[in-house]
């Protein structure tokens, strides 16, 4: 049986302070999906300029839409009047795509944050 020093493991403060410049760095993140012959991809728009970091945005939103494809799918349906189809993909958004990309979000932050103040 082998042990890790106490030494070696990572500080709770160090990981916190890393969370919290992760996510910060995250809250003026922007990228869009853009869905062509059936791939979708994400493109950053505005970087935080750490590539660990855009990658954590973009694919909790690739995660998500994954999730929700066939949602994402029938706000395209033409049949349904395209105000409320805009209604139900706001609804939608607030509601259940965004939730689940901060989660994702939240779970990936921690991750990198163990890796990087491991590091230290």
């Amino acid at each position: 049986m082998t042990m890790t020093p106490a030494a070696a493991l990572p500080s709770a403060p160090a990981i916190e302070e890393e969370i919290v410049v992760i996510a910060s760095k995250l809250k003026d993140w922007r990228a869009s999906l853009v869905e062509s012959r059936g791939d979708v991809r994400c493109f950053t728009q505005r970087s935080t300029g750490d590539a660990a970091i855009d990658r954590i945005g973009c694919q909790s939103m690739m995660q998500c839409h994954a999730r929700y494809k066939d949602r994402f799918a029938g706000f395209k349906d033409h049949r349904v009047p395209s105000n409320k189809r805009k209604a139900m993909y706001k609804s939608f958004m607030k509601d259940e795509f965004s939730p689940c990309v901060f989660e994702r979000r939240e779970a990936m932050i921690a991750d990198l944050a163990d890796v990087r103040a491991a590091a230290r």
